[in-house]
């Protein structure tokens, strides 16, 4: 060996035919509803409304199952069986530390106020849980715990917890619930791996080696072209095109393009009259444009339905960009121009590659509606014009929206679904979608309200946002297509296949969630006037908020916050999500002094900084 051994691990990606250790499997769902015997433990001092609610979900699992489960209060034993699967209900159950004990190995902790789930920090008081691990007196059974302080939750838990048997933890939000984050322990105590003791204690603190990606035997041919969408990428973002602002040549230059490949794929012109892909108005865009007319463009595949012809589905991306720094850039880069490369031409790109492709072999029963919307960056007005004035088909008979912002820096991370509280089905569209396509996806609830997506939710329709992540160069004229992942672009055009196919024949509509995200009808928050210079994780719920970097020499960098710190309060501000930090940003001016609270790891901290202009 070239250097002294850490550490041994034994078919770690379990390759070899052969019987697993138990603990090479995580405890899970599954075990829970597949145990011959259970016993639910419910909280006798828990409020009366959730005492009773807790009761009812167990007399439904009870009913339901033709296998034995027992009810009792925590107050009535003296002792967990041994010979039993276990549920443990309730924060305050008197059982409850056998769960924390069970768990002592594993991303777990709970507090009055929050509670870890793995990578995921949660507030108790929005939040439905479960957690399962081994039973403590006998590990071939499963001992598992559900909390929750909303009784309107539970029987939505009822229904759905079977449906997620290969989980070790989940989350859930709201009444329906909404599944918000979910996972499974990592595997500890396997036979066929262990730590190399040293006597000096060399290496102990190191981290797990992995082995080299392999690649497959045999590959299929690729549905979507990476190189095509990349091309598009590249003309859309060229310098020519300096950065595709309203009212320039340069931006009309981009509809016709976008116009012409419709034409070429065979989508009808779903413009303003039945021969024109261009819906067209005229508006006061304020200095520097002034008054200009702003263009969206649209194709559409008819339904062959006629019962749903007059339904769509609506796979949308803006077009337009910042120009040289209008109207949102930065202060520092006036002038340059904003190619825009990740925001929004790898939105295009993905739009014209999924037009390309199900032109040739969807035949939807609801019709499938393409628009490259215009003005996203001055407000949405695009997309709010489509809303207000679509009518073949109409607007008002749209199921379910399709958004693509921002896509083109997926890498090795998750692919963001944001929005997806919008409607009860999406997390369970796209859960369904990466298992078939393998795209790791991470649902977000919250839309946060930036891009055109957030219109459509406003007029009651289910929407969401695919998002490959936040990055320094966002608004920036380093958003350049060298840093684009053209094989991330064919990883959203494959889930988004799917999800569109599956809305284009679905028999009934979605079931859409009123006030979603907490969109309204009005355009977006006003501008932010001031940089801190921080890059956040969209998909970390909360409490606080967490980075994923920091531009350099901004405020933040000079105050010393680094990826992975968790901002908690601006001002002595408690910051709940990312959205009240970019509320607290937007009512600070150029020059203001704030005061930051972070965590980093355990310890918290506090710093000074003045915001500069944006």
């Amino acid at each position: 060996l070239p250097a002294r051994p850490l550490a041994l691990d034994i078919d770690p990606e379990f390759d070899v035919f052969r019987r697993l250790d138990r603990n090479e499997v995580p405890a899970a769902v599954s075990a829970m509803f597949g145990a011959d015997d259970v016993l639910i433990v419910l909280p006798a001092q828990a409020p009366a409304a959730m005492r009773e609610a807790y009761r009812e979900l167990a007399q439904s699992w009870q009913q339901s199952r033709s296998r034995q489960v027992a009810l009792a209060e925590d107050e009535e034993l003296n002792r967990l069986p041994r010979d039993k699967a276990v549920w443990v209900l309730g924060w305050n159950n008197r059982w409850r530390a056998a769960i924390d004990s069970a768990l002592s190995d594993y991303p777990f902790a709970v507090s009055d106020e929050q509670l870890k789930l793995g990578d995921n920090t949660l507030l108790r008081v929005d939040h439905s849980v479960v957690s399962v691990a081994r039973h403590p007196d006998n590990p071939e059974l499963s001992i598992a715990w559900l909390a929750s302080d909303n009784p309107a939750a539970l029987p939505g838990l009822a229904r759905k917890l079977p449906h997620y048997g290969k989980y070790s933890y989940l989350a859930f939000s709201g009444d329906e619930p909404t599944n918000v984050a979910k996972g499974q322990w990592p595997l500890v105590g396997s036979p066929l791996s262990i730590n190399v003791v040293q006597a000096d204690d060399y290496g102990t603190a190191a981290k797990r080696a992995a082995l080299a990606p392999r690649q497959a035997l045999t590959q299929l041919p690729a549905l979507f072209s990476s190189e095509r969408m990349l091309a598009d990428v590249r003309w859309l973002a060229d310098p020519a095109r300096a950065g595709r602002a309203p009212g320039s040549p340069q931006h009309d230059e981009v509809a016709v393009y976008i116009a012409k490949r419709f034409a070429e794929l065979g989508l009808s012109p779903g413009g303003d009259t039945a021969q024109s892909y261009y819906q067209r108005w005229r508006v006061d865009l304020g200095p520097p444009v002034g008054e200009t007319q702003l263009t969206n463009v649209v194709g559409v595949i008819a339904g062959t339905d006629p019962q749903r012809r007059g339904e769509s589905v609506v796979v949308g991306a803006h077009y337009d960009h910042l120009g040289r720094g209008w109207p949102d850039g930065h202060e520092a880069y006036r002038g340059q121009i904003h190619q825009g490369a990740d925001d929004n031409a790898s939105g295009v790109a993905v739009l014209l590659e999924l037009a390309r492709v199900l032109s040739t072999e969807l035949k939807p029963a609801r019709s499938v509606v393409f628009v490259a919307f215009d003005a996203e960056e001055a407000g949405r007005l695009g997309s709010q014009h489509y809303v207000s004035h679509a009518d073949e088909p109409p607007a008002s008979r749209v199921i379910g929206m399709l958004n693509f912002d921002s896509v083109g820096r997926l890498g090795q991370q998750p692919l963001q679904i944001l929005g997806v509280s919008s409607a009860r089905e999406w997390p369970h569209i796209f859960r369904g979608a990466g298992f078939v396509t393998g795209v790791a996806v991470r649902p977000i609830g919250d839309d946060l309200g930036g891009s055109d997506h957030t219109s459509f939710i406003a007029a009651g329709v289910p929407a969401v946002q695919f998002f490959s992540g936040a990055h320094e160069d966002y608004h920036r004229p380093g958003d350049t297509v060298d840093k684009v992942d053209a094989a991330g672009l064919g990883k959203v055009a494959a889930l988004a296949k799917e999800a569109i196919e599956y809305l284009a024949s679905r028999p009934e509509p979605m079931t859409a969630s009123t006030g979603a995200g907490g969109s309204d009808a009005g355009p977006a928050p006003g501008a932010r006037r001031v940089s801190f210079g921080t890059v956040p994780d969209f998909a970390y719920p909360g409490p606080g908020v967490k980075l994923t970097g920091v531009t350099a020499d901004s405020p933040a960098a000079q105050a010393g916050l680094k990826e992975g710190d968790i901002i908690t309060a601006i001002n002595d501000e408690p910051l709940t999500d990312l959205r009240a930090y970019a509320a607290q940003l937007r009512a600070l001016a150029p020059g203001d002094t704030i005061v930051v609270d972070y965590r980093r790891g355990a310890e918290d901290h506090r710093v000074s900084a003045k915001v500069s202009a944006r």
